[in-house]
């Protein structure tokens, strides 16, 4: 086969501009047609006629013969091997040969009087050609007249062009489908039909996307198609309409947010329903929801009665329900009545902490021992106290309660037992571990069983390192003991399992399922949506007799009061910052669904047990942090329990484009999504020099031995190099090494037993040294910094200047010091910021007052309130009356407890360096802080 390659015509090269007949080489080498240019197509004269090749400006489709037919170019390759294939040449659709191997399909459209045509190839998207066809009618009925066209691969044709009728009846004999859309009325549909009878064609009728049709595209739609204005449209469309509305809405939307719409949109298949979550006003359910968390059946049930258990335990479980939740079955079949150590990982309400109890409690009627019961929270200790209190004085056994050395004598607190000879021992992780690192570990008595509940707490970058410790520590000094872990959100429980010499027990199930929803809501309007809300889920009672009661989280307490405040129904403030009567009052009154809403921080994500049905996240942030996936999960488990409700609620109210620092470079709305989407990340347990010193120091008070320490560090999570700490510990004066032993020197002790850093202890050590006195030392140590400007929004609307609450942001101490400034103060509130003034603003320093005189004595005045037998509410009202500052009771309390727990450290360490008079001055001022 001869054949000169030069000859072919690629698709970028023009047609001569020049009317009139070129010759090419047929594919046989022996023939010769004559083909002629027009001024818009090309036509090639064969023995049949005249055949129509092209209707574009420039000759894209290159042409060859064969015998007497005419080729486009894909039926040309085919007669030759790849390695003599023209290299840059397409082929054309006018082609009997490319007929038979290519699908063809023409789509007719009403459009006004005429109809929009499509050629449309292997059912692509992009038609060949669009044209904007005319009927008329002559003797032989009706026909097509002008075929106009639009759009030639989706692009628009700028001059005028058109296609002869011969054309486009030869494609409608040789296609595969002739469609008619439904839904596009042209005033002269009976015309089309007619005249497609004529040529003996039969049509269907296809349902197809008017968005496409309307820029020139193809797409079938069907019922499973998006709905928009209540009718189908394909997804390119819909998403398309849906970036429209968001740029429409005025609202700075990252790319992520539009991900996460675009994602709702293919869920829903509704683009009415998508673009109606930027709308406050619609808070339909099915609207607003980005996805619902399943609950799941078990079909295996196991009978309590069964249990090979205390038929006193079995009793108690018996008067709760008769068959056990999925959880606790799989921590049976796991060993949990067989002394099994067990890691639980499960959702929250799904029963994981009866596990912990069933074993305790077995263990304890078995003989083997007490059960220590350990949480993270002071408030979550004082819930279970008096849970385990109520529920197993009825089989005969004592609980009490450990939460710290509990240095503050207080009316409320003098009721709780506090004894370590107790069946049930419920505490703090620090509570316990105060006991162990007094060398106290015998004290506890026989250990049958620890609980270690929210144990993924361990990931915390601040009270992880403690609480790997304490594990450790623990499972050292009752190595007989069963250990129970307990988490609902861990990233790799296979890993915790491992190190902690667990078996796992994971349920990903939850007993109700949780419906999450996001309104993206303005600011302003965010009170009026939670009100809403709230009602709305107040005003349903579930199957179990239960109404809907709603938990909303917010970043600070500040907030919590004032959105406790401003809500028009009976709501409550929750948070650290209480005392603890307040905060069980509160508890209580929630429980007995006497409290529509209590809102509240992070306190309660660790696990305080409130029944609530909805979760409202007001704010995606805690403080200026943004939320972790893990708190997250945490607190969105607190909505819905299977005792109480039928399903829980979930709902995420992100401003967009609110940050809550400069450095943040998330907005909110993207945080929020990232956290409906979001996974955990891997945990890493990197510890810093001060971190490995405290945790090998504490340790040191259960073993003296080298040996045993490696062991315990062996347990943690963390790789501790004890040698080179050990070395520098004695180099500091904190142990003693004597061979293969080691032991605290007196300042060790006080160090670990008061949970003080190498740091602050030499800070106390030094401070004595340089004659600093006791409170001073201690002010220096930690400042009071949780106090607020009671008058800050006064101030701020007569400055006209947003003024923050904190006393030591600056800001407020700055005015002090500006006099054009105090001059538009109300003379009351004058008087207030000139009274903290006198006492507080009097130092010599440089700096000053940066220079942290200010905070020094402001923490100075509430102790020595507390001296004058005050407690920590006469506190708070006194500072209110004289210097306009408020804080909360159970701030001022905590603090004062860590002032009694310093003061009694630079008691002892006074005593070890021979300062008596420092030691005495000490003890005398701690004595009268703790009452």
């Amino acid at each position: 086969m001869q054949t000169d390659h030069k000859r072919w015509m690629k698709p970028e090269d023009p047609v001569p501009r020049e009317q009139g007949f070129r010759l090419f080489l047929s594919v046989s080498g022996r023939l010769r047609f004559p083909v002629f240019f027009g001024s818009d197509a090309v036509f090639c004269l064969s023995p049949v006629g005249f055949s129509f090749l092209s209707v574009s400006g420039c000759l894209r489709f290159p042409v060859c013969f064969r015998s007497d037919e005419v080729f486009c170019l894909p039926a040309v390759c085919s007669l030759f091997n790849e390695e003599s294939r023209p290299a840059g040449i397409c082929r054309f659709f006018i082609c009997s040969y490319c007929f038979s191997a290519h699908m063809l399909w023409i789509l007719f459209a009403g459009k006004g009087n005429n109809f929009t045509v499509m050629i449309i190839e292997d059912k692509k998207k992009i038609p060949l050609w669009t044209g904007e066809m005319e009927l008329r009618e002559n003797t032989a009925g009706f026909r097509p007249h002008k075929i106009r066209v639009l759009s030639r691969d989706g692009k628009p044709v700028k001059d005028e062009s058109y296609v002869q009728s011969k054309v486009l009846i030869d494609l409608m004999r040789k296609a595969n489908r002739i469609m008619i859309a439904n839904g596009f009325s042209a005033k002269r549909d009976k015309e089309l039909l007619s005249m497609l009878a004529g040529y003996q064609l039969k049509p269907v009728f296809a349902d197809v996307c008017r968005f496409c049709l309307l820029e020139g595209r193809f797409d079938f739609v069907t019922k499973s198609s998006v709905i928009c204005n209540n009718e189908r449209i394909c997804m390119d469309c819909a998403k398309k309409e849906l970036l429209k509305a968001l740029r429409n809405s005025r609202q700075n939307f990252g790319d992520s947010t539009v991900e996460f719409f675009e994602q709702v949109l293919e869920r829903t298949k509704d683009l009415d329903r998508t673009i109606a979550m930027l709308n406050p006003e619609k808070l339909d359910p099915e609207v607003t929801r980005y996805d619902t968390v399943r609950s799941f059946r078990e079909e295996r049930k196991m009978p309590v009665r069964t249990l090979p258990i205390h038929n006193r335990l079995k009793d108690l479980l018996l008067k709760k329900a008769k068959f056990l939740l999925p959880v606790q079955a799989l921590s049976v079949d796991a060993g949990l009545f067989e002394h099994r150590n067990l890691m639980v990982v499960s959702a929250t309400a799904t029963g994981k902490t009866l596990v912990g109890e069933m074993g305790g409690i077995e263990n304890i009627l078995s003989g083997r021992g007490k059960m220590l019961y350990l949480v993270p929270l002071v408030a979550l200790a004082n819930q279970k106290y008096e849970q385990f209190k109520e529920r197993y004085s009825a089989i005969g056994l004592q609980t009490s309660i450990r939460i710290g050395a509990e240095l503050i004598k207080t009316k409320t607190t003098q009721h709780m037992k506090k004894t370590l000879d107790s069946d049930i021992i419920v505490g703090t992780y620090e509570g316990i571990d105060h006991i162990l690192r007094l060398g106290d570990a015998d004290a506890l008595g026989q250990i049958g069983t620890v609980v270690i509940d929210e144990v993924h707490m361990i990931t915390d970058p601040e009270r992880g390192p403690r609480l790997d410790g304490l594990i450790a520590r623990l499972r050292y000094t009752a190595p007989e003991a069963q250990f129970i872990y307990l988490s609902a959100t861990v990233a790799s429980p296979e890993m915790f399992a491992q190190n902690l010499d667990a078996q796992l027990v994971v349920y990903e199930n939850r007993p109700v399922p949780i419906d999450r929803h996001m309104l993206f809501v303005p600011e302003h309007d965010k009170l009026r949506i939670m009100t809403r809300l709230i009602n709305d889920e107040w005003s349903k009672t579930s199957s179990k007799g239960h109404r809907g009661q709603t938990i909303i989280f917010t970043n600070s307490r500040a907030n919590c009061h004032a959105l406790a405040a401003a809500l028009p129904i009976k709501a409550a403030a929750y948070h650290g910052g209480l005392y603890q009567h307040e905060r069980k009052r509160i508890e209580t009154a929630f429980e007995k669904g006497e409290l529509p809403v209590v809102v509240t921080t992070a306190a309660l994500a660790a696990g305080v047990d409130f029944p609530a049905s909805q979760v409202i996240f007001e704010s995606m942030a805690m403080g200026i942090d943004w939320l972790s996936v893990q708190d997250f999960l945490q607190m969105s488990g607190r909505a819905g329990r299977p005792d109480f409700h039928d399903r829980g609620v979930v709902v995420l109210l992100p401003v967009p484009g609110k940050t809550y620092s400069s450095v943040q470079k998330e907005t909110e709305e993207e945080v929020a999504v990232s956290l409906l989407k979001g996974t955990l990340l891997k945990e890493s347990f990197v510890y810093g020099d001060e971190e490995q010193y405290e945790e090998i120091l504490a340790s040191v008070g259960v073993t003296s031995s080298k040996k045993d320490l490696s062991a315990i560090n062996q347990k943690m999570f963390a790789d501790l190099d004890e040698n080179v700490v050990l070395l520098r510990l004695q180099k500091y004066g904190f142990v003693r090494i004597s061979g293969q032993t080691v032991a605290h020197t007196e300042l060790g002790r006080i160090a670990s037993a008061h949970f003080l850093s190498v740091t602050k202890t030499f800070m106390i050590r030094d401070s004595i040294v340089a004659k600093v006195p006791p409170i001073r030392i201690i002010t220096n140590l930690e400042f009071f910094s949780a106090a607020t400007f009671k008058i800050a929004d006064q101030l701020s609307r007569e400055l006209k200047m947003n003024l923050p609450a904190r006393v030591f942001q600056g800001a407020c101490i700055d005015i002090i010091y500006d006099g054009e400034h105090m001059k538009m103060i109300n003379p009351k509130y004058r008087q207030l910021l000139l009274n903290f003034a006198a006492d507080m603003l009097t130092c010599g320093c440089r700096d000053s007052p940066h220079c942290g005189c200010v905070e020094r004595k402001f923490s100075e005045k509430v102790i020595l309130l507390r001296t004058k037998g005050m407690d920590p509410t006469e506190i708070i009202a006194h500072l209110e009356e004289t210097y306009g500052i408020t804080a909360y009771k159970g701030d001022v309390f905590s603090y004062l407890e860590d002032a009694v727990r310093n003061l009694e450290a630079v008691e002892l360490i006074a005593g070890t360096m021979k300062k008596p008079e420092v030691a005495k001055e000490a003890r005398e001022l701690r004595k009268k802080i703790a009452g």
